[in-house]
C-alpha cells in the first residue's frame, strides 16, 4: 500500500483502530512522515496482530472511505 494512501486517510484509519482497539491511544497514533516502520511496529505490539494482518487491516480502513 502506498504511503501517500495511508498518510491521506490518516485520520480515519486513526479513527477506526481506536473504536476497534480501546487499548491504543491518541499518542499511539500520532503519524510522521519517514516513521511509518516505527508507528506500525508500536501498534502491532499494542494489538498483537502481525504486520501482515496490519497492512490488511488498514487497507480495509481505506478502502471503507
Amino acid at each position: 500500500m502506498h504511503e501517500s494512501k495511508i498518510k491521506s486517510n490518516w485520520s480515519n484509519i486513526k479513527l477506526k483502530l481506536m473504536q476497534n482497539f480501546p487499548q491504543l491511544s491518541d499518542a499511539d497514533l500520532i503519524y510522521i512522515d519517514g516513521k511509518e516502520e516505527e508507528l506500525f511496529q508500536n501498534i502491532q505490539k499494542k494489538i498483537l496482530l502481525t504486520r501482515e494482518e496490519l497492512i490488511y487491516l488498514i487497507y480495509l480502513y481505506v478502502s471503507e472511505s
